[in-house]
């Protein structure tokens, strides 16, 4: 029918809006009701597949991981408590707001590494990130020191960067010491393989945007009460 063609952006496709250089999804819904655990491994594939291009961290979606735990049966069923919906909602926000833009052969790739209190996490982009590059929710060791991960947030970004223009970044960006800059150059053997044949710039100063410049402190919830509690009074000794 001639009257349901589109001939001009924004179009409507598969409940996406596609603009002239620009897509982005509808506004997604999310149910609120029993999951067995097949449909828990569906939604986390999902959500794990679509998370490089959100802004979501693996602790974000920690209450999610959970649902894995209890009963091996894929038909056993795994409820939805609060924290779980919460993280779901998360997920749908960032999906609803996230737009995919086009990269610009002509500009170079950036990559700078972050490192919040859980986990180290890399961003991606030229004039707007492109994709966020995470580590796997649990590592394949029990203890992995911070310039492994480092180590690994490189080699994965270089490999996903390869797939998607076919060149190397221009400059990585580490936020760190000098001096712990130089020693992760000089004794640390992942940090190394992961710079062999770099032939860009590193640097430890972020760049001019706008999500690096601004300051801003998250303040936990105390876990002390300012009022006294009715609970029973408990001394230990310290020896």
């Amino acid at each position: 029918v001639k009257d349901k063609i589109q001939q001009m952006p924004p179009w409507q496709y598969l409940g996406r809006h596609i603009r002239s250089q620009r897509a982005q999804p509808q506004q997604l819904q999310i149910q609120n009701k029993m999951f067995t655990l097949h449909e828990a491994q569906k939604l986390l594939g999902t959500t794990d597949w679509v998370k490089p291009l959100l802004p979501i961290t693996n602790s974000d979606l920690t209450p999610l991981f959970a649902l894995f735990k209890g009963e091996s049966d894929l038909s056993s069923p795994r409820h939805l408590n609060h924290q779980v919906q919460l993280a779901l909602q998360k997920v749908a926000d960032a999906v609803a707001h996230r737009q995919a833009s086009q990269w610009v052969p002509d500009f170079p790739f950036l990559l700078i590494l972050l490192n919040p209190s859980q986990q180290p996490h890399a961003l991606l982009f030229q004039t707007l990130i492109t994709e966020c590059i995470f580590l796997p929710h649990q590592l394949t060791k029990t203890i992995v020191t911070q310039h492994e991960m480092f180590a690994q947030l490189i080699i994965k970004a270089q490999q996903r960067l390869q797939m998607l223009a076919g060149c190397d970044f221009e400059q990585i960006c580490i936020r760190i010491t000098t001096v712990y800059l130089q020693w992760l150059l000089q004794m640390s053997g992942p940090f190394q393989i992961a710079l062999a044949d770099f032939s860009g710039q590193i640097t430890l100063h972020s760049p001019p945007h706008k999500l690096f410049t601004s300051n801003f402190n998250i303040v936990l919830k105390p876990k002390r009460s300012e009022t006294p509690l009715q609970a029973l009074t408990v001394f230990t000794r310290g020896s």
